[in-house]
């Protein structure tokens, strides 16, 4: 009995100290995949140089650093974190695996009103504020369409995939429209090519980031109390409709952003939280970690999209699109045999 009594007490220490672990490990593998990243290209580097670049040496790699390699890895860092992070939260506030903004809308919406701010030559900064507007446009359409307060979580999500595909014709149009110089870089945009992003669009969004991310990690208690249940969560003293207003208006904010920052790449914020609640073991969506392991996820998506077909470098988006669709698959086969439906 004292034996068990022992192992009883240990449990909820490892049950804090795994959550720890995990974000230590995924920490660290971004710090590898970092400085692995420094040395790809078509002018390959070794870790020594790319170092003793970083430590201020002068030599021609330093600039090569500096204009492109840091700013890529930079962006692909921040943007995975809050695409990793909004969908934690989106999959909780619509108690889905697949209610993530990619697969509802929400992303082709901050990108058509990107689009929108670009083509009317538009500040950086205004740009990224619309961007956060078209996503927010996306959001109430399909929050009406699907019926308002009574609207269904499954309807919701079918509801999103046809408002995310119009908003993703319209930016289509607008591309074709646009002059020829906007089109070809918000065709990159549009894909997710990280190797156009440049230091003063990264430093609006790091500076956004920095005020989002800290908002929507503070939202687990809320997080924790929505996955109970409404009744639950109000008897716990957490009004659910105010905590489904905050949790969608964070979502939509670091959505737009990540938007803003490297195009509306897809996928990440629906594989990240799935894959942070295994490593982690809980029966919520742990949303440090989801952070942690979108950052990883897409810093290590863009490594095989520059290494794939190399000398030539793929947008990110597509390598993320073809790991999000076997999830996919794999979703779907698992629903299939345990007779599951989209609810």
């Amino acid at each position: 009995m004292t034996g068990l009594a022992g192992r009883r007490q240990r449990l909820p220490g490892r049950a804090i100290a795994r959550p720890a672990l995990c974000q230590v490990a995924l920490g660290l593998v971004s710090l590898a995949l970092a400085l692995a990243c420094l040395t790809l290209g078509t002018i390959r580097l070794t870790p020594l140089q790319a170092l003793q670049a970083l430590a201020g040496q002068e030599s021609p790699a330093l600039q090569l650093l500096v204009d492109w390699r840091l700013p890529r890895i930079g962006a692909a860092l921040a943007a995975g974190a809050a695409l990793g992070l909004s969908g934690a939260l989106f999959q909780t506030l619509l108690r889905n695996p697949l209610g993530s903004p990619d697969i509802v809308g929400f992303d082709a919406g901050a990108f058509g009103g990107a689009m929108l701010a670009l083509l009317a030559g538009l500040a950086p900064a205004l740009v990224a504020l619309a961007a956060f507007g078209g996503g927010l446009a996306a959001g109430i359409l399909v929050y009406l369409a699907a019926g308002g307060l009574h609207a269904e979580r499954g309807r919701l999500i079918l509801i999103g995939i046809a408002v995310g595909a119009a908003f993703t014709a319209l930016g289509d149009w607008m591309i074709f429209v646009a002059p020829l110089d906007i089109a070809l870089v918000a065709a990159n945009w549009k894909q997710g090519a990280l190797a156009g992003v440049d230091a003063p669009r990264l430093a609006i969004g790091a500076a956004i980031l920095g005020l989002l991310l800290p908002l929507g990690l503070a939202c687990g208690r809320l997080v924790e109390a929505l996955a109970l249940g409404d009744d639950k969560a109000q008897s716990l003293g957490v009004p659910a409709g105010w905590a489904r207003l905050r949790l969608g208006l964070v979502g939509l904010g670091l959505t737009a952003t990540a938007t803003f920052i490297a195009g509306p790449i897809g996928f990440v914020a629906l594989i990240a939280p799935q894959a942070a609640r295994r490593l982690v073991g809980s029966a919520g969506l742990p949303l440090a970690t989801s952070a942690l392991f979108g950052a990883a996820f897409l810093l290590a998506s863009d490594a095989v999209a520059r290494i794939a077909l190399a000398p030539r470098s793929l947008p990110v988006g597509a390598v993320t699109a073809c790991l999000g669709g076997a999830y996919l698959a794999l979703l779907f086969g698992t629903w299939i045999r345990r007779g599951e439906r989209l609810r």
